[in-house]
């Protein structure tokens, strides 16, 4: 058998390629209950809530066996782009806790995951840094970012995995082949993995369509809250139903980008008040001028002077008028000119994907459609429709493990895609086929029997 050790283990989504045959899960940690309840009702394995900095984590360092393998989902707040990159956040360090771990248990492979942004943010600072400090303890360190849906998750996810191997004179990890097409998306920066057409180094003969989201979900459309986890939370506000009622597929509540995919503050009158034709046009004049250079080299885009807004509409507007949008919130003043508010806030807010293409990243506040709405439905994905698309079998349950909705949306969008880890656990199943080691009775015997 080969043992397993993880840590920042959430609910279990990277555990769940690990914990049956050959593999055995010999214990798993994290400080959150939640996730905990979570993974020892579903997984059946031993799990302790503690805290991998603490005492406690280094007492029970001292008590563990040796593993095979040792599994880190660090936390990653202080990279990721759906937050502020701080350089000294404190999370950033907690790949220590688990650089501590293998240290003592020096297995024969170890599986770091984080976000994506860590190879970029800080001018990958922080990949130099991990990749020295287990190569110090006797590691080889390799990374790639990897993209969920290239194995048939359905939903564009990219993650930083880290590999590191014990023999550095042992057989390269074979990196599992992509089965699915799908690449980096705009706004993302591109990759050495990204999977456009047939790379060599994939060696993969032929690729299969991204898996949509239709794909995962249809089969759950008429299916009322008695399936398991097929939920949603139950405050949801009546002005964010009102709102993506508005919104079509692929469409997302954005002022300052004019184009079809956007939906404007000022065409949902029973949300944000009524305007009248002469306000729309103004706001819209704005919109279609803003991000000019002629107007200035804002990235974002540039206010406009009173002045400039007549010339372009083409109107007699006065400054009252315009302050009317202000006090209304449709605009507001910087340094005595006017540039949307759409420009601060509601800018690609309240997303719809779309139905027949994988869904974006599934993110941890799913369960309020501000974020983003079912493609077909004015309502958020409940728990169950976010679990798929995370690839999560149905067998796995969230509500009935005993944690509460908002917690389940939590855990399953800080989760490791589990189909991803499926092939992560193959690719180490193959490298470990290949390497021996010594048991606790100090005899030589392969790790896969």
């Amino acid at each position: 058998m080969i043992s397993v050790v993880s840590l920042f283990s959430g609910c279990g989504g990277l555990d769940l390629g690990f914990h049956e045959r050959p593999f055995d899960l010999k214990m798993a940690y994290d400080n959150d209950k939640a996730a905990i309840k979570c993974l020892i009702y579903n997984l059946k394995a031993p799990a302790k809530v503690i805290d991998v900095t603490s005492d406690q984590f280094s007492e029970e360092l001292e008590i563990l066996d040796k593993a095979n393998v040792v599994l880190g989902g660090f936390p990653c707040q202080g990279f990721s782009k759906a937050g502020p990159k701080n350089n000294d956040d404190p999370r950033n360090q907690l790949y220590l806790a688990m650089l501590k771990a293998v240290d003592r248990l020096k297995p024969q492979i170890f599986i770091g995951e984080n976000v994506d942004g860590i190879a970029q943010n800080f001018a990958g600072a922080f990949v130099s840094k991990i990749t020295e400090d287990f190569k110090k303890i006797g590691y080889k360190v390799e990374y790639r970012i990897l993209n969920a849906v290239n194995y048939g998750v359905p939903q564009y996810r990219r993650r930083a995995i880290f590999i590191g191997t014990l023999n550095s004179e042992g057989p390269s990890f074979p990196w599992p082949k992509p089965t699915h097409y799908g690449s980096s998306r705009n706004g993302e920066f591109k990759t050495l993995w990204d999977v456009n057409d047939l790379p060599d180094m994939f060696d993969t003969e032929i690729l299969n369509t991204g898996v949509s989201i239709k794909d995962a979900l249809s089969d759950l459309i008429n299916q009322d809250d008695s399936f398991p986890d097929h939920k949603t939370v139950d405050n949801i506000r009546k002005n964010d139903i009102q709102i993506v009622s508005t919104i079509k597929e692929g469409q997302k509540l954005c002022n300052v980008r004019f184009s079809s995919t956007s939906v404007y503050t000022w065409n949902i009158p029973s949300v944000y008040g009524e305007t009248s034709d002469r306000e729309r046009c103004i706001l819209e004049t704005i919109g279609k001028n803003r991000r000019k250079k002629i107007y200035g080299d804002i990235p974002n885009g540039n206010p406009l002077s009173l002045e400039v807004i007549k010339t372009l509409t083409n109107l007699e507007i006065s400054k009252d008028e315009l302050d009317s949008l202000v006090k209304r919130k449709f605009l507001r003043t910087w340094d005595k000119k006017y540039d949307l508010t759409g420009a601060m806030f509601c800018s690609g807010l309240y997303k719809r994907p779309l139905w027949n293409e994988p869904s974006p990243t599934v993110l941890t506040v799913f369960h309020s459609p501000r974020y983003m709405a079912h493609p077909l439905k004015n309502r958020p994905f409940t728990v169950r429709e976010c679990a798929r698309l995370q690839s999560f079998p149905d067998t796995f349950k969230f509500l009935e493990s005993g944690i509460d909705t908002n917690d389940a949306y939590r855990l399953i969008g800080n989760a490791v895609p589990p189909l991803l880890s499926l092939n992560l656990a193959e690719s180490v199943k193959t490298y470990l086929s290949h390497i021996t080691i010594t048991n606790e009775n100090n005899s030589s015997t392969a790790i896969l029997q």
